[in-house]
């Protein structure tokens, strides 16, 4: 038992560097229309906005092929991370998370539960 307690104490008292955090973006960086550019999706839509309930909270739409996703998430560090479901469901069935590249382009994950992860690319849809 003190073996365990000294290695604790030691590893809690390294003096390695900790990692450096990651910017965290905001809500602007994500909200919004997007229009996918991925080669053979190009028919989806992304919509984000801020939700009237909770600060810092977003929500978003993805549609394709007349099914829609919704959710909602909150940023975490660079990313926006939501829980996605079928629209009409209440149980989340999958996880979204966009980074931005930059301020005209995301980088999508959706990964359903049990299939197989779908990695996109979206663009603003300016108007």
């Amino acid at each position: 038992m003190m073996v365990v307690a000294a290695c604790v104490t030691i590893a809690c008292s390294s003096s390695a560097p900790a990692a450096p955090a990651e910017a965290a973006a905001s809500p602007d960086t994500f909200a919004g229309a997007w229009r996918s550019v991925t080669s053979t999706l190009e028919f989806m839509r992304l919509t984000v906005a801020s939700t009237s309930s909770e600060r810092g909270a977003l929500a978003a739409r993805l549609t394709f092929s007349g099914v829609a996703w919704e959710g909602s998430g909150r940023i975490a560090g660079d990313s926006l991370v939501l829980d996605m479901s079928m629209s009409g469901s209440i149980t989340p069935t999958g996880v979204m998370v966009a980074r931005a590249t930059d301020a005209q382009t995301l980088r999508v994950r959706l990964s359903p539960q049990g299939g197989v992860p779908l990695n996109l690319t979206f663009v603003r849809d300016t108007p």
